[in-house]
């Protein structure tokens, strides 16, 4: 029995070491949570916005991340060639690489903006309660999880 409840004691302050110190960031995750659910159950038309953002910055990134790779590779390619013709790659390719960021991220955010404006609105607020939910929660809970 003694086994156990050193096992169990271990436990909790290997869990209260690593998470002990983040307390402070959940409770301000519980009230982030909470009061943004609470504001898209209020202004569900201003979410719709916010939400469109969200997904937007992460098209980005992941266009960013592309457009960087293309010109790591672009740089790679003149690098092994000579001359005049490797420089003309390397400025047609880099012109190109940034006119297509610009244009790809200009379509993306008119498609997700179309795409978020399709959603009902019931569903954003089912969405908008959830988040309320956990948020709640978490400032209900957060003593008892970690103590």
């Amino acid at each position: 029995m003694s086994i156990l409840l050193y096992l169990k004691s271990l436990i909790v302050k290997v869990i209260n070491k690593l998470f002990g110190r983040t307390r402070i960031f959940i409770i301000i995750l519980g009230w982030f949570l909470l009061l943004t659910g609470i504001w898209m159950l209020l202004r569900p038309e201003k979410a719709k916005v916010s939400l469109a953002g969200q997904g937007f910055g992460i098209v980005k990134g992941y266009l960013l991340m592309l457009t960087l790779f293309v010109g790591m590779f672009l740089v790679s390619l003149s690098s092994k060639m000579s001359g005049v013709l490797s420089l003309l790659i390397l400025i047609a390719g880099i012109l190109l690489l940034v006119r297509a960021y610009f244009l790809l991220k200009k379509k993306a955010a008119h498609k997700i903006t179309a795409w978020i404006q399709k959603v009902p609105i019931k569903y954003l607020k089912i969405y908008a309660t959830i988040q309320t939910l956990i948020g709640a929660l978490i400032l209900i809970l957060h003593r008892r999880i970690w103590y």
